[in-house]
């Protein structure tokens, strides 16, 4: 990246393996942190422990689900002397047919209620300055609603086209409803 960076990684109380690897790669890695939940507090929590946990001027969000390529991440940073808050979204995603409709209709919905031109609130993959995330105001689900929040506030907002690729780790743990 040609700057400095560290890695915040949030364990939202998982029972895999994933605290003790966290914890072991950190020996090696000084730019990786840990933060752990004794149990699943959800993504929107994760999201806000890391946001508080992080030094940098600008936090990039991602999920630990492998969809998204951290190679995908220089595309937001080319976007943020212009922005405020750049979000991905998946113009080719690799998930069923019924999470994409579902995603589909509550993306279209959600438009439709609020105004917005986000294409895929679903995305983890952003990037925001400090300021953008400290002036959202916490709730359960917020996640989802990160770039709307933020251009309520006044920010300036754009989307990048990133890749997605078949989930390797994980469940999703958001059914069609839930996205509505």
């Amino acid at each position: 990246l040609g700057t400095s960076w560290e890695v915040v990684a949030v364990d939202d109380g998982s029972r895999d393996a994933s605290l003790r690897l966290l914890t072991e790669a950190q020996a090696a890695r000084p730019w990786l942190r840990v933060v752990c939940f004794d149990q699943n507090r959800g993504q929107t929590a994760a999201f806000l422990a890391g946001f508080r946990a992080a030094r940098g001027e600008i936090l990039v969000t991602m999920d630990a689900d492998l969809q998204n390529d951290p190679k995908d991440i220089p595309k937001l940073l080319e976007r943020m002397p212009e922005y405020d808050v750049v979000c991905g979204f998946r113009a080719k995603r690799d998930d069923p047919l019924r999470k994409r409709w579902a995603s589909k209709i509550a993306n279209a919905v959600r438009r439709w209620v609020l105004k917005d031109n986000i294409r895929d609130t679903g995305c983890s993959l952003k990037a925001f300055r400090r300021e953008c995330a400290d002036c959202v105001p916490p709730f359960n689900g917020m996640h989802r609603f990160f770039p709307i929040l933020m251009a309520a506030q006044g920010f300036r907002v754009t989307q990048v086209e990133v890749g997605h690729r078949p989930r390797e780790a994980g469940a999703s743990k958001y059914g069609t409803l839930d996205r509505l």
